[in-house]
């Protein structure tokens, strides 16, 4: 859908970072995020290109397949390092970043672990290597501009002849540093932050209104039945 009173701005994203991002012998893949409608509520909207069509389960579904139908994720019970850059965060962003991560860890026997800050911004060119998180513009990455909140996704490599198998070696999350924020107009930025982090570790968008992976979110903040699956799914095919 498109937010009322703005464009959508997401029109062919998907398409435009995956040409971007051919990096090394894998694809990053990013989503065309989280889109804000009203200063009063978050609306998550997107495409159907984010979750494969058919992919997934009740209530969730999956970023990125291989050739047989595979979902890619992380390696098993994976220790994933993520660098913060705090250029345009938001005051208490260390606390932000620090109980979106305890969200995901808590629900997942994938393990995201902050490493330490970085002077790196090359969120769209990312390769092997730990999950760069940081905040910007539209000027520095143009696919924030107009209603999008924040794109996140994972770089991967696959198998002998791109079959059977995927595996993420990386990956990043940008936030839009000009979210309104506050207790009256502000959007819940740590909602933002596990939905795209959800992302980095393979879950796609959902039609299920009810799930924080949402195509469309009208306020839900916590992770729902669908979500929790959906993660349950990943771990089972990183660990079987």
């Amino acid at each position: 859908m498109t937010p009322e009173g703005r464009g959508s701005g997401c029109g062919g994203m998907l398409a435009t970072l995956v040409v971007m991002a051919l990096v090394i012998s894998g694809v990053v893949w990013v989503s065309p995020a989280l889109d804000l409608g009203s200063v009063r509520r978050t609306v998550l909207t997107h495409d159907s290109l984010d979750g494969v069509p058919g992919s997934g389960g009740d209530g969730y579904s999956f970023i990125s397949t291989t050739s047989t139908g595979r979902p890619v994720t992380w390696a098993c019970e994976a220790r994933i390092e993520l660098v913060v850059n705090p250029e345009g965060a938001p005051d208490g962003y260390a606390e932000l970043v620090a109980s979106a991560v305890a969200t995901v860890n808590g629900v997942s026997s994938f393990s995201l672990e902050v490493g330490g800050e970085t002077e790196d911004r090359s969120f769209l060119e990312r390769g092997r290597g730990p999950v760069l998180l940081g905040w910007a513009d539209e000027e520095e990455v143009p696919q924030l501009a107009g209603p999008t909140a924040g794109i996140g996704g994972a770089s991967y490599v696959t198998g002998p002849g791109g079959t059977g198998s995927g595996t993420a070696v990386g990956g990043m999350v940008v936030i839009d540093r000009d979210l309104p924020r506050g207790w009256f107009v502000g959007v819940d930025e740590e909602a933002v932050l596990v939905h795209e982090l959800l992302h980095v570790l393979g879950l796609g968008h959902t039609d299920d209104g009810s799930q924080l992976m949402a195509a469309e979110n009208t306020g839900q903040s916590a992770l729902g039945e669908g979500d929790l699956a959906g993660l349950a799914a990943l771990e089972e095919t990183a660990c079987g």
